[in-house]
């Protein structure tokens, strides 16, 4: 029960440091009624983890770039807004069809769905893919090799983007960590070009944004996001945000959350390694 506590304790903390920006050690003790040397253990677990930045003193968020490597807590993280978000992305998808699947915790949330459309071929470079599709008789997997990165789950590098330009997908199925000014942003060069590789693969293109990929900008461009044929978005999105896709060339879908996607699991299940 004690380590229950903890844990539920810590992602206060870390939730509370989110939203703050900054928080200080004497601050979050009195806040959560624990001593400073109870949250200071506390800073440096979830600055282990990649959740935030230790400061002098305190903590900090952490950058969107560091966020972006920890799939576990990218996992945790709009959970019943990315049920939703797969389950409208399933009226435009059909059996038979090659479906490519890059490496996103958003679209980790299609892998429960990819049974019901078999047959199907399924391109991916994302290890929860793999592993959810490899012993499915009726399901052909592509997966893309090259620098496994234990920290993205994935497989990266000239190999997986030499690979993607010889393949062919009727559909692909991306998310993007930043979305700002019309354009996809990414805080990584190489992913950001790996990206593009798989928007490039596909002749039919969907994009999965939770309203929460606004509020946040990266160096990298992926693309416009008028490269897509159809975004969806989670009913959260702000009338900003929706005015800003109005001035994208580019259909628009709204995914409402339903008691059903609010009961489904706790994060989107990726493997611990």
């Amino acid at each position: 029960m004690a380590q229950d506590g903890t844990v539920r304790r810590r992602g206060q903390i870390a939730q509370f440091v989110r939203e703050a920006g900054t928080a200080r050690t004497e601050v979050l003790a009195e806040r959560f009624q624990v001593s400073a040397m109870t949250i200071i253990r506390d800073l440096d677990a979830l600055a282990a983890d990649g959740l935030i930045e230790r400061t002098r003193g305190g903590a900090r968020l952490g950058s969107l770039r560091l966020r972006e490597r920890n799939v576990s807590w990218r996992a945790r993280q709009q959970v019943a807004q990315k049920h939703a978000l797969a389950r409208v992305a399933m009226t435009h998808l059909r059996s038979g069809m090659t479906i490519a699947i890059e490496d996103s915790t958003t679209t980790a949330a299609m892998i429960p769905h990819l049974a019901m459309l078999r047959p199907l071929t399924v391109i991916t470079n994302f290890l929860p893919v793999i592993l959810a599709t490899a012993d499915e008789p009726d399901i052909e997997l592509v997966a893309l090799g090259g620098q496994f990165d234990r920290n993205l789950r994935s497989f990266d590098g000239p190999a997986v983007i030499d690979q993607l330009a010889m393949l062919n997908a009727d559909v692909v199925l991306m998310s993007s960590e930043s979305v700002y000014n019309g354009y996809l942003l990414h805080p990584s060069a190489d992913v950001a070009r790996r990206k593009r590789a798989f928007l490039e693969c596909g002749e039919r293109r969907i994009l999965l944004l939770d309203s929460t990929k606004f509020a946040s900008r990266s160096s990298y461009r992926v693309g416009p996001i008028d490269d897509f044929d159809l975004v969806i978005v989670d009913g959260d999105v702000t009338d900003d945000q929706r005015s800003q896709l109005a001035q994208c060339d580019v259909a628009v879908e709204v995914a409402e959350v339903t008691a059903a996607d609010i009961e489904q699991s706790g994060q989107i299940v990726v493997p611990e390694l």
